[in-house]
């Protein structure tokens, strides 16, 4: 039952129903993101795909891997560039980075260009899905998948974004569809481009590896099917194609590192080395695994060094980690339904209706075809269905092992795209001598979904009638998948025509890239505080830039305090307010961050200074447990063994029970205790760093 694009050269007006269908994505995505600033750490992603192009150094913004900020980085190499320089951690890098594009260029010309390198981007694995589909599935499938994906709002607002997940989920797609071919075919041409789409999805970004890691062990079993009827000819012809697709994807990956093991002449010149990298992961297993394939010699030096900071950031979380679901505050690992639940209440119902009866109609063709014989859906159909349930089955279980909920829909959006591949399956739906109603169906719930999402006027904010809508979205859930920082211009514009005194701070309660904000010229601040000279009750005047979340109560925010304020407008998820605000936590929690920037950026450090402040700020915040830590690396530094002792165990008293961070503090404590001299004992690293 294949349905090949590939072997009826004379549809020319199949293949451009299909073009179609991908510029109308392109238009409906422009139409939701037209108005958007920089998404942050898309500068960060842009100049480092720059210096890839350029440099052919691979030592900068290793955390993702390198395919499409290569692809970007031929749209930048109009970007005046800094030689290369050895930087100090991964703060100093970002501001490095994005100092070039917003001091050193034209970061709104960098932007439209960027945009256009993703949308040709996504167009290009588009057409390459589009055409799979078309030919496993039949065409019919494939006109539905396409606008499926098209008309969601997720997908559209990833479109022109320097990120990688979108790219990481077209990639699993290929990857799903190409493995099913191989392991139903076991041809060469399919087992080249299974592994091809293995190393695209690696290449792209660390999280494959779930998605990638189901499909080779589902092949792998494939490959040994045979030797249960004791086909031992056949397994090893299966074999040899089963390891040219490894090498295949192997090499792919390479390629989109240049070859090169390390960054820069044959050593690492990474901001923090790959062996400390490695040495800050808490969990003993994750280590061993990384030194493993360190050892090995099989990656790049670049990926480990971002497989390691994954590992750190997403799996082992950040510390005090607390997670907004359906309305219920939860503190230390997250829900393991919070990423099905973001999937529920960002993709439109008419659009999740699709699913869940393509997926009831596919269910039904199995039970039709094991009972009763009818075949509806060919092997190799079969086999590629199979395949993207395995990479939906593989990226969830992934996202439920981890602690962290942050990245919202955009971590979850390998899924939602493989949803959209399944919802084609609607066109299994049949019915005798009518065949306008087969087509009606998909038509109709497409239709709908299109007028209830077409205009919202920013793609990225929707949520769906479940949550509430877009505007009270943050009473349900409150992470990236919500916002992302694209409200700039909108601000700058709205600060740039103010009136009043220009001294007046303007206090931002939300996100923003420290450079885009210096850039602007105003004044603009992300903490309230300065470390040398504000005191805990001094007031604090000016304007607020306040996201929405911030106006959920929780057991340690009142968001009353925020009554002293003057309502002034809203943009979107940001309420601009004014006023003077006096408030102890309020400045508890900007000192830790000033702290923490101080820190970061100081090479001289006042630790006398630091000390004072942490133990101001945790008067104010006891239940948190980052303050403690710093504090008791502050007290190292000032000779106290008994304070910095105390200081840990405070920290420690503040983590869920099940926090990995517990066993490096533990692991510190002990060293204090047990050190000669505290000047031997290596400062513990901030768990919110990466």
């Amino acid at each position: 039952m294949s349905h090949s694009p590939f072997q009826s050269p004379w549809q020319w007006g199949k293949y451009a129903i299909l073009i179609a269908i991908l510029l109308f994505a392109v238009f409906r995505s422009w139409l939701g993101t037209r108005l958007d600033s920089f998404a942050n750490d898309e500068p960060f992603h842009i100049i480092s795909g720059a210096y890839y192009v350029s440099e052919g150094d691979y030592r900068l913004n290793p955390e993702h891997p390198p395919l499409s900020k290569n692809w970007v980085g031929l749209f930048n190499q109009h970007l005046d560039l800094r030689p290369m320089e050895v930087l100090n951690d991964k703060r100093d890098e970002r501001r490095w980075l994005q100092e070039i594009m917003y001091f050193e260029n034209e970061a709104q010309v960098s932007q439209q260009r960027s945009r256009l390198a993703m949308f040709s981007f996504h167009f290009i694995l588009g057409l390459a899905i589009g055409l799979l589909v078309w030919r496993i599935l039949g065409f019919g499938w494939a006109v539905v998948s396409l606008l499926w994906l098209a008309i969601d709002p997720s997908i559209s607002a990833h479109q022109p974004v320097v990120l990688t997940d979108l790219p990481l989920s077209m990639t699993l797609i290929l990857s799903a569809l190409t493995g099913g071919m191989f392991c139903y075919t076991w041809k060469w041409k399919w087992g080249l481009a299974f592994g091809i789409s293995l190393g695209m999805a690696l290449a792209v970004k660390h999280s494959a590896l779930p998605g990638v890691g189901v499909l080779i062990l589902g092949s792998l079993v494939m490959m040994l099917f045979p030797l249960v009827k004791k086909q031992t000819s056949e397994t090893g012809k299966r074999a040899i194609r089963w390891g040219a697709a490894m090498i295949f994807a192997l090499l792919t990956l390479w390629a989109s590192y240049g070859f090169q093991r390390y960054s820069s002449e044959g050593e690492d010149m990474f901001n923090r080395s790959l062996e400390n990298k490695i040495a800050d992961l808490n969990l003993p297993k994750w280590k061993t695994l990384l030194q493993i394939m360190d050892s090995s010699g099989l990656f790049p030096n670049a990926y480990l060094w971002g497989l390691a900071d994954t590992i750190r950031a997403g799996i082992e979380g950040r510390g005090d980690d607390e997670h907004l679901f359906f309305g219920e505050l939860i503190e230390g690992r997250a829900p393991y339904l919070y990423f099905p639940g973001t999937i529920l209440v960002k993709i439109p119902l008419a659009l999740m209706l699709m699913v869940v009866i393509a997926l009831g109609l596919i269910v039904a063709a199995f039970i039709r075809q094991y009972r009763q014989g009818q075949q509806q859906l060919s092997g190799e159909q079969w086999f590629a269905i199979i395949a993207i349930l395995l990479v939906i089955a593989g990226h969830l279980g992934a996202l439920a092992t981890g602690r962290t909920s942050y990245g919202g829909i955009r971590h979850a959006l390998p899924v939602v795209a493989c949803l959209g591949i399944l919802a084609g399956g609607i066109t299994l739906f049949k019915v005798r001598q009518k065949p306008v109603l087969s087509v009606a169906l998909p038509a109709v719930l497409l239709a709908i979904a299109a007028v209830m999402t077409f205009p919202e006027p920013r793609v990225w904010e929707y949520y769906n009638e479940i949550a509430g809508g877009s505007e009270n979205s943050h009473k349900c859930f409150c992470d990236e998948g919500g916002y992302l920082g694209q409200r700039f211009y909108e601000l700058e514009n709205f600060f740039a025509g103010r009136t009043d005194d220009e001294k007046d701070g303007i206090h931002v309660w939300t996100w923003l890239m420290e450079e885009e904000k210096d850039a602007s010229g105003l004044n603009f601040t992300e903490t309230v505080v300065a470390i040398d000279k504000s005191e805990p009750l001094d007031p604090i005047t000016g304007y607020f830039v306040i996201e929405d979340c911030n106006f959920n109560p929780t057991p340690t925010w009142d968001p009353s305090i925020l009554d002293q304020l003057e309502p002034v407008t809203r943009i979107g998820k940001l309420h601009i307010r004014k006023g003077q605000l006096i408030n102890g936590r309020v400045w508890a929690f900007s000192m830790n961050m000033e702290v923490l920037e101080y820190l970061m950026k100081e090479k001289e450090i006042d630790w006398e200074l630091v000390a004072k402040r942490l133990e101001q700020s945790t008067e104010y915040m006891d239940y948190a447990s980052f303050p403690y830590l710093l504090l008791g690396n502050a007290y190292i530094m000032l000779g106290d063994r008994d304070k910095s002792i105390n200081a840990y165990q405070r920290s420690l008293e503040n983590m869920t029970e099940d926090d990995p961070h517990r066993i490096n503090l533990s692991e510190q404590i002990a060293r204090v205790e047990q050190a000669d001299s505290l000047q031997s004992v290596t400062l513990l690293r901030p768990f919110n760093i990466e």
